[in-house]
């Protein structure tokens, strides 16, 4: 098959999720290509598209897609329908709110004759929105009005599957649950450097991930633990109104922002990695964080508690930052069963979610 995928930002886990179906299509001798929004003039993004650059045989386009929608989104969606064409793609899987909105869009223009499907996997994304407010209702909308070109669902997790029904409209299209995968080598112990830092964030600085929680916790410890350190991984819309937060609570001394890192040399830099998400889908995050047997402290959003199963009391509950503030202050004290229960979750985990898996049920759901 020729298969096309599309996303927005080639960032975070859902460029993961791509990348790693992708590999495994190709791997199976699929043909396969992506379109996604020019990347970050980033040492280690650049570094990145470099890597992956054999895997699609189809190529990789580069648009301008911002985040909202926009009179380029028009361009953008005729210049997919010229890729979708020229390269007579079999499958176009869109990825996230404006993946899944172009790629179903094509094949609204594309009309009833084409034998191109289209699948969709959201990753979150729409389901974010409150139904409620202005925006929110127009996306789920559009949402609901995009089902007819929808030739599958692929959700990455229950929750987001329970969400979509609940937010959107009864499904009425073909629709599996597969969770996202991790590799047998990203099972592993890890080291902490010497002096790492005792608590880590990794991920888009957004407030929708709850940095803004992580911080006021954070500077809570400060005032009863003396050298306390905190490193805050990524990049995103709200990266200098955190950096005002830390500054306005005093902690600027106590607190590094870093750029993009690789996981494992990122996991290296600190002993307890926080994930206060407000939202999420599967994140790949809390699963490569349990894989490498680093503790854990993260929210009980999306589809979090579907990987910690039996453990789901270790995560606290969304946005209650006495909470977080208690497991945190519990990793200090070493009384922390975020601690006790790493190789017990790294089991879980190892048994449960496969990359190959993951992507043998995505590529056959495409044949249903």
């Amino acid at each position: 098959m020729k298969i096309l995928h599309i996303l927005r930002a080639p960032i975070g886990g859902l460029f993961r999720h791509v990348r790693d179906l992708a590999e495994q299509q190709a791997n199976e001798g699929h043909q396969v290509g992506m379109i996604t929004a020019t990347p970050t003039d980033n040492d280690y993004v650049k570094r990145l598209f470099t890597d992956i650059e054999p895997i699609f045989s189809l190529g990789i386009d580069h648009l301008t897609i911002n985040r909202l929608p926009g009179f380029s989104d028009y361009q953008n969606i005729d210049a997919v329908k010229n890729i979708v064409t020229t390269k007579n793609i079999d499958v176009i899987h869109g990825h996230g709110a404006k993946g899944g909105a172009y790629a179903r869009l094509v094949k609204r223009q594309l009309g009833d004759g084409s034998k191109t499907k289209v699948f969709y996997t959201m990753h979150g994304g729409t389901l974010h929105y409150n139904p409620s407010s202005p925006v929110g209702f127009l996306f789920l909308k559009l949402e609901k009005y995009l089902q007819q070109y929808t030739d599958g669902f692929v959700f990455e997790s229950e929750n987001s599957h329970r969400l979509f029904e609940q937010k959107i409209d009864r499904l009425k299209k073909p629709f599996q649950t597969i969770h996202n995968g991790l590799t047998r080598d990203e099972f592993y112990q890890i080291k902490p450097v010497a002096d790492a830092a005792d608590f880590l964030y990794i991920g888009e600085l957004r407030m929708l991930k709850g940095v803004d929680l992580l911080i006021n916790a954070f500077a809570k410890l400060c005032k009863s633990y003396k050298g306390l350190k905190l490193i805050i991984i990524g990049y995103g819309p709200e990266e200098e109104l955190f950096k005002s937060m830390v500054a306005k609570a005093g902690i600027y001394d106590h607190v590094t922002f870093l750029p993009p890192t690789p996981a494992e040399e990122a996991f290296k830099l600190a002993r307890v990695q926080v994930m206060p998400s407000r939202a999420e889908g599967l994140p790949y995050m809390t699963l490569e964080t349990i894989a490498a047997r680093m503790p854990l402290i993260a929210s009980d959003v999306g589809g979090i508690p579907e990987i910690y199963g039996e453990y789901a009391d270790l995560l606290f509950h969304n946005e209650d930052e006495s909470q977080l503030y208690t497991y945190m202050q519990n990793t200090l004290d070493g009384k922390s069963e975020h601690i006790e229960k790493v190789a017990d979750l790294q089991k879980l985990v190892k048994q449960n979610f496969n990359v190959e898996k993951m992507a043998r049920n995505i590529t056959k759901f495409y044949t249903h």
